[in-house]
């Protein structure tokens, strides 16, 4: 596992002209190679197996060779399309500063395809919206089920967005000392270290001793790693509060943990995470 590429998933829809960017600026930050994907999901596409039962069994064989004929066309368009996309995207890309771009068309669902070659992620960019989403304000929109595929079964850091891109100065990180927030520290302290962002390092709940105890060294850290650190505890429960301090704040991007097992071991997205992803109108940045 070398964990080599950043992979920007691309539909050509808005927004994979954010995708592409985040993904460039992020190859940038963390030294390493871009990789553009588009999956060509054809499951809605009737299988040739099934047109003998679909039109009758009484079909005659010209029927039956003209549907195997306009399936082949079907699949010829789709590949086209996604060289299409791809290739634009490659230009999009290579304009913003990036190079050694690898692209990559496979057929079947998205999640199934970076299942496969996950290991050489560092992270995964996906846009929160797919095509059926289109003309649809954010706040009416539902998250990508695509994107809730990705988030529940998916070990591989994922970077969400939804808006045009914007050059990320700041992070907001959403603490609290669990396992999930560790792996995001762990994250920016190795990947992202050294590239001067500020953090703005919260945690909601009663200060105390206790809190200053996860809090201190997690800021420490973060410093070490060339960060700009601001740390504060902020009273209040933070499926309250998060979504109105990120509403506020002038940080570019969330970053929080996105961590859970359920009786049957499946990852789950836990309440806070499913509520911010479908709110947030910056990127987030969510690590299992």
């Amino acid at each position: 596992m070398n964990h080599q590429y950043v992979l920007s998933c691309i539909n050509g829809y808005p927004p994979s002209q954010a995708v592409i960017d985040y993904g460039v600026w992020l190859t940038q930050k963390m030294s390493k190679k871009l990789k553009l994907f588009h999956a060509i999901d054809n499951q809605y596409h009737e299988n040739t197996s099934d047109l003998s039962g679909s039109i009758g069994l009484g079909a005659k064989e010209e029927l039956l060779e003209e549907f195997v004929n306009i399936e082949y066309e079907q699949n010829k368009l789709l590949q086209k399309k996604s060289k299409l996309i791809l290739e634009s995207g490659k230009n999009s890309a290579e304009r913003s500063g990036a190079s050694n771009i690898k692209l990559c068309s496979r057929k079947g669902r998205v999640l199934d395809n970076i299942l496969d070659f996950k290991d050489d992620l560092s992270i995964v960019v996906i846009g929160k919206f797919g095509k059926n989403h289109q003309g649809m304000s954010s706040n009416e929109t539902p998250v990508g089920h695509k994107v809730e595929g990705l988030i529940k079964k998916l070990s591989v850091p994922t970077l969400i967005v939804s808006e045009d891109f914007k050059d990320p100065r700041s992070i907001l990180f959403a603490y609290d000392g669990s396992n999930g927030s560790k792996k995001v520290l762990n994250f920016l302290c190795g990947e992202l270290k050294g590239s001067g962002l500020n953090v703005e390092l919260v945690f909601f709940g009663e200060k105390n001793e206790d809190t200053q105890e996860f809090l201190g060294p997690a800021q420490k850290e973060l410093e070490r790693a060339k960060f700009k650190v601001t740390a504060q505890t902020l009273p209040g429960d933070a499926n309250i509060e998060l979504p109105k301090l990120l509403e506020k704040t002038n940080s570019d991007m969330l970053a929080m943990g996105a961590f859970g097992h359920g009786l049957l071991h499946e990852f789950f997205v836990g309440s806070l995470t499913a509520k911010m992803i479908q709110l947030s109108k910056k990127p987030l940045l969510l690590v299992k």
